[in-house]
């Protein structure tokens, strides 16, 4: 016990990623990543939660339109961080730290640039932008008003994602915490001060917003300055490595493939939401607010586990490496069913606490219940997509990046909504889910089998 008190930071994470028993390996990784996810719902739900007092729905679907925009400019961004990570988990488990910080310092240098690039791109082009996600004449003024003061901050909105997935990569999962609740208090903090007391409205929520991420971010630079972290970001490790980018490619783009469609799948599901009305815009854009509670608590707890499969993939310890997935696909299953029960039985209490708007309420808690048939399905879907980023299976990463968002969902969209109107455009996500579900099982059955072969072999 007083060896384990003499550790440091850098010992501890690699005592948890080598020889800490499964269970509680996944629990030490997990339980600080689903705390900042939590945070980050929290804070994320702040800005629709004080324009809600304001009871002008168009301000609601207009913070929901530019969602989409956002996932795009934070997909550039996470090819680098997501791809790094997945690299850096790797040659940790090997035992290459040098390597590491070479890969950590191409992914931190090139989603700043990219991050900078589609910024700026994203403000020059704003109106046209936000016309194309579905934004009308009631909604646009709020929507522009909005987006530019965030695009502005993009780019620390995106490296403060990035740099906590480099920091996950790891084990620093607690210092990952750390920064995402250092952004997510200063903004439920100002969020009141500037909407309600300064009377800035959406305009507010976003100045809120990108003054917390600047501080996010800055935790995390010096985090990488004061030398805590087992690897480097400093320009002097960066080069233009043609194989380092491909290895940081393979994972990365798909990834970012899977969040970019799932932007075009946010805009093409306003589109068709706003041809039943702005109420509807705002209904949806108060659901997805909602249902991301269960989604980032999920994903979170796949992020938990990224590290830990990443380096026992990279050390060979196959056995290791199937209790983590097997036992993360409990936990994920039991809690993803849990906020199924949850969001089903208390629907409209969900949606009052962000509107008192009857006519939004209602659609949202038929929007709602039609969602929660699939919930309990993301657990798998989303520990497995992790797995395989983390693994560097570039061709699996890629067809479940692709099936959720581009290969099920946006035709699932079209077709159940023109077939069966707003009863169809409301099921196509949760028959999507499953469906991809089904997908990534299969995969993942194939490369199971795969994987007791190579045990054996290396045994």
């Amino acid at each position: 016990m007083n060896e384990e008190k003499r550790m440091n930071p850098k010992q501890e994470r690699t005592l948890i990623m080598e020889s800490m028993p499964v269970n509680k390996a996944i629990w030490t990784l997990a339980i600080p990543t689903m705390i900042a996810s939590l945070i980050q719902v929290i804070y994320n739900m702040t800005d629709t939660f004080f324009i809600g007092k304001l009871n002008n729905p168009n301000m609601i679907a207009a913070i929901s339109l530019t969602m989409p925009i956002f996932m795009i400019v934070q997909a550039f961004g996470n090819v680098f961080a997501i791809g790094g990570a997945s690299l850096i988990s790797r040659l940790l488990g090997k035992g290459e730290k040098e390597n590491a910080s070479q890969a950590g310092a191409v992914a931190f240098w090139s989603a700043l640039c990219l991050c900078i690039i589609m910024s700026s791109i994203g403000f020059i082009f704003v109106e046209p932008i936000l016309k194309f996600c579905g934004a009308s004449s009631n909604t646009i003024v709020f929507a522009k008003e909005y987006l530019v003061i965030m695009l502005f901050g993009g780019p620390f909105i995106g490296m403060q994602m990035a740099l906590g997935g480099l920091l996950r990569s790891e084990g620093a999962t607690r210092e990952s915490m750390i920064g995402m609740m250092t952004g997510a208090i200063l903004n439920m903090v100002l969020d009141p001060i500037f909407i309600l007391v300064l009377n800035t409205g959406v305009a507010g929520a976003a100045y809120a917003t990108v003054i917390g991420n600047i501080f996010g971010f800055a935790y995390y630079i010096a985090f990488y300055i004061k030398k805590r972290s087992m690897i480097s970001i400093s320009p002097k490790y960066f080069s233009f490595n043609s194989k380092v980018y491909g290895e940081i490619f393979k994972i990365g783009i798909p990834a970012s493939i899977g969040m970019i469609l799932m932007s075009i799948g946010f805009t093409i599901s306003n589109v068709f939401a706003a041809s039943f009305g702005d109420d509807v815009v705002a209904a949806n854009g108060v659901i997805n607010r909602v249902t991301s509670i269960s989604i980032m608590l999920t994903m979170a707890l796949a992020q938990g586990c990224q590290p830990l499969m990443g380096y026992s993939y990279g050390a060979r310890k196959y056995d290791r490496l199937l209790e983590t997935i097997k036992r993360a696909l409990v936990i994920g299953t039991i809690m993803s069913t849990s906020f199924a029960i949850l969001f089903f039985i208390f629907s409209s209490v969900w949606i009052r606490v962000f509107i008192n708007d009857a006519v939004v309420i209602d659609l949202g808690v038929r929007i709602i219940r039609a969602f929660v048939w699939a919930m309990p399905f993301l657990g798998i879907q989303m520990i497995l997509m992790t797995m395989f980023q983390a693994l560097g299976k570039t061709v699996e990463s890629l067809i479940i990046s692709l099936g959720r968002q581009g290969l099920f969902f946006i035709p699932a969209l079209i077709i159940l909504s023109s077939l069966w109107g707003f009863d169809g455009f409301i099921y196509a996500q949760p028959s999507s889910d499953i469906l991809t579900t089904i997908l990534s099982l299969t995969l993942f059955l194939a490369m199971r089998k795969k994987l007791h072969i190579t045990s054996k072999e290396v045994s």
